[in-house]
């Protein structure tokens, strides 16, 4: 049931990163052909919708890397190695993680109240829309990585 939930999560973060690369792509290209070309205006608000979307895009697709296990962690290490080695690997690797995740969650809400009371000169936009994305990566990645705990201890539980 959780890997289902998870699974569906991960889906919509994925189609969410997607709409926001086209967001940037389009504000980008109208920022571009407004600058060059003389019949189309020079929007404003194009560079704030460029910001957002590359923040936002960022964090969730790190969100994804986590859940993938593809983000922070490097294979540089061949797969040939005893599995106790792979074993504190992982363990280190998930400590690490947790630990960046905890300063993600602690450290970006403070980040997002700085921001809530701040607002954008050109659009308005409370800037704390795109400061939440600092604790809510840290919340998922704290939720993925509790997923692959369970998943190792299952797997240690087969083979044992």
């Amino acid at each position: 049931m959780l890997k289902r939930v998870l699974n569906i999560y991960t889906k919509v973060v994925i189609r969410i990163i997607t709409l926001l690369m086209l967001m940037l792509v389009f504000s980008v290209l109208l920022q571009i052909l407004g600058r060059y070309v003389p019949f189309i205006p020079r929007y404003f608000w194009t560079e704030e919708v460029a910001n957002f979307s590359l923040i936002w895009t960022i964090f969730l697709g790190s969100i994804v890397g986590v859940r993938e296990g593809k983000h922070f962690f490097v294979d540089f290490i061949p797969n040939t190695l005893a599995d106790r080695f792979a074993t504190v690997l992982k363990i280190i690797y998930t400590a690490c993680l947790g630990l960046v995740a905890l300063i993600f969650i602690i450290f970006g809400y403070r980040f997002f109240l700085m921001g809530y009371i701040q607002h954008s000169e050109l659009t308005g936009l409370n800037l704390g829309t795109i400061y939440i994305s600092v604790p809510f990566a840290g919340l998922s990645w704290v939720v993925f990585l509790i997923e692959d705990i369970i998943e190792f201890f299952k797997k240690d539980r087969n083979t044992s």
